[in-house]
């Protein structure tokens, strides 16, 4: 069995951090307050002419607050879709869900034909959805490659009992990528790999944060005054990494 790491990146640099520290993939996005939108083009197509073997999934997502989209936010998504293919991504992924909770079946054939039949990934719109092992099944029926839920055990995810039940239920069909949030800890990974039986995951808690105070005359009278932005940490990576692979046969 071959266990699979990926993780978010936001600029060119988090994505070689990725690639250096051992992940198979990484996910491409922006405006990680905002639940991670859709990167740029010019990110997409840097980011792939940087990296060597990383796999790189694209976020397509035109906005937050829910997965169900107007007329003109679902052209964006068509139009990202296809700008997503001409950078070079290596995946995509997306969700789109009715007004009723329901997987939107004729969008999502949409985008995916519009994808070129290459990886696709039904991301945590699947965690909104009315009936989540229905949805599975559609996902299946889609032809996606991962879907990916929040296995977490806190009122945003679901608890690691019923991740096991979409990892059973998948089979070799379509393989479950268990999303682990921001406040997860690593220690407790060795858990829910034996818990749940799931080959991949995501990780979101493996960002640092860089300051720098703005050099200008005029902040003096505020020490603090300056900047912050997060970036990849290639330790967490690896450590996270490190862990998978003891169960590797």
């Amino acid at each position: 069995m071959k266990y699979h790491l990926e993780v978010g990146a936001r600029t060119v640099e988090d994505a070689l951090s990725a690639e250096r520290a051992g992940a198979a993939r990484a996910e491409l996005y922006s405006s990680p307050m905002e639940g991670a939108l859709t990167p740029s083009a010019g990110l997409i197509k840097y980011a792939k002419a940087a990296v060597t073997n990383l796999f790189l999934q694209v976020m397509i997502r035109p906005r937050s607050g829910g997965f169900c989209y107007s007329k003109s936010e679902f052209e964006i998504m068509q139009s990202d879709t296809e700008t997503a293919v001409e950078m070079g991504a290596d995946g995509i992924m997306f969700g789109i869900l009715t007004e009723n909770n329901s997987l939107d079946i004729r969008r999502m054939k949409d985008l995916i034909k519009r994808y070129s039949g290459l990886p696709v990934t039904l991301h945590r719109a699947f965690d909104f959805t009315n009936d989540p092992f229905r949805t599975l099944e559609e996902a299946i029926d889609l032809g996606c490659t991962y879907v990916m839920p929040l296995g977490q055990n806190n009122p945003g995810g679901f608890g690691r009992k019923m991740v096991e039940k979409f990892v059973k239920q998948a089979g070799n069909r379509i393989k479950v990528m268990i999303a682990l949030g921001s406040s997860f800890d690593n220690a407790e990974l060795d858990q829910v790999i034996k818990e749940t039986g799931a080959l991949d995951y995501h990780i979101v808690n493996n960002y640092s944060q860089a300051n720098r105070p703005y050099n200008l005359e005029r902040f003096a009278a505020t020490p603090d005054a300056g900047w912050s932005r997060d970036y990849l940490d290639e330790d967490i990576v690896r450590s996270t990494k490190a862990i998978l692979n003891k169960y590797e046969k």
